[in-house]
C-alpha cells in the first residue's frame, strides 16, 4: 500500500492542492451548501456542519488507508477555498484512475489548471494507463474545459485520457 503522507500540498501556479484538514471546516461546509455547484460523485453532500466534520475526517481516513488521495483547492494569492479534488482506484486492477471533483460553480475556470495538474500528478505517481471524470449532470463548460484537456467522451457524462 502506498502511503501517499508525502503527496501534500501539491501545487499549481495559482492553486495549493491539501489536506482537506487544512480547510477550515466552515469553508468546507458552505461549499457542500452552495446552491450553484460543479460537481461529480457528489451525491449526499452533508448539509449540517457536523455531518460535514464526518465527512472530511471519512475522506482523511480513506487518504492514510491509501484508497483515495484528497486535496482541499485553496486560491494560493486569496486563500479563498474553491473545492476538492479526488484520485481514486487504487483498489482496481484494470489500471483506470478515477478523477473526482467539487467545484464552487464560480470557479469553474479555476478547474482547467487544478484538473491538468491533477492528471500530471497521477500520470507521474502512480501506474494509471487512463483517467476517468464521470459528470453527476451535464455541464457544457465543464465539458469544453475537459475537452481542452484531452479527455474524450466515453458516455454522455463520462470522459476518459490515456496517460
Amino acid at each position: 500500500m502506498t502511503s501517499f503522507e508525502k503527496f501534500h500540498p501539491v501545487l499549481t501556479a495559482y492553486y495549493t492542492l491539501d489536506w482537506l484538514t487544512q480547510t477550515p471546516v466552515k469553508q468546507v461546509d458552505a461549499l457542500f451548501n452552495q446552491p450553484v455547484i460543479s460537481t461529480t460523485k457528489a451525491d449526499h453532500l452533508p448539509t449540517q456542519i457536523l455531518d460535514t466534520v464526518k465527512s472530511i475526517n471519512r475522506v482523511m481516513q480513506k487518504v492514510m488507508n491509501g484508497a483515495e488521495l484528497t486535496w482541499g483547492i485553496t486560491n494560493s494569492d486569496s486563500q479563498q477555498f474553491i473545492g476538492i479534488i479526488t484520485i481514486s482506484g487504487f483498489e482496481t486492477t484494470d489500471q483506470v484512475g478515477n478523477i473526482d471533483f467539487i467545484i464552487d460553480q464560480s470557479a469553474i475556470n479555476s478547474s482547467k489548471e487544478v484538473i491538468e495538474r491533477t492528471v500530471k500528478f497521477a500520470s507521474d505517481h502512480f501506474n494509471f494507463s487512463s483517467l476517468q471524470i464521470e459528470l453527476a449532470q451535464k455541464d457544457d463548460q465543464m465539458i469544453q474545459i475537459l475537452a481542452g484537456l484531452g479527455f474524450s467522451r466515453a458516455s454522455s457524462l463520462t470522459f476518459t485520457t490515456q496517460l
